[in-house]
């Protein structure tokens, strides 16, 4: 690099004004893919009688519902998941659960 225009260039990119203008656009990059991906949240129902099944059931629950392909499918799923819990919870001898609607998020009454 002898000449003046390798020179030139060399002093070009040293410039300070030029690594700022290099960091700014990679961080708008940044920014701006980070903003155009984001993962939706899954939309979660209350389940009847959630505080009486274990983890493992209530996971088997939603894969079951996540696998039903309609409406239908799923107010059979939610129904047989209902009489279910009903018949656990008369073989238990205990208190028949809340109504879906009847329920707030912590599993309590309101």
């Amino acid at each position: 690099m002898d000449g003046p225009f390798e020179q030139e260039i060399i002093l070009h990119m040293n410039s300070p004004l030029l690594w700022t203008a290099v960091v700014l656009g990679s961080l708008a990059a940044l920014g701006a893919q980070a903003q155009s991906s984001p993962v939706p949240a899954e939309k979660r129902e209350l389940i009847y009688c959630a505080d009486r099944m274990t983890h493992e059931e209530r996971e088997a629950y939603r894969a079951k519902m996540r696998a039903a392909r309609s409406h239908e499918e799923k107010e059979t799923l939610r129904t047989a998941h209902r009489a279910e819990m009903r018949a656990r919870a008369n073989d238990q001898r205990a208190a028949d659960c809340q109504p879906p609607g009847q329920q707030w998020r912590g599993g309590g009454q309101q």
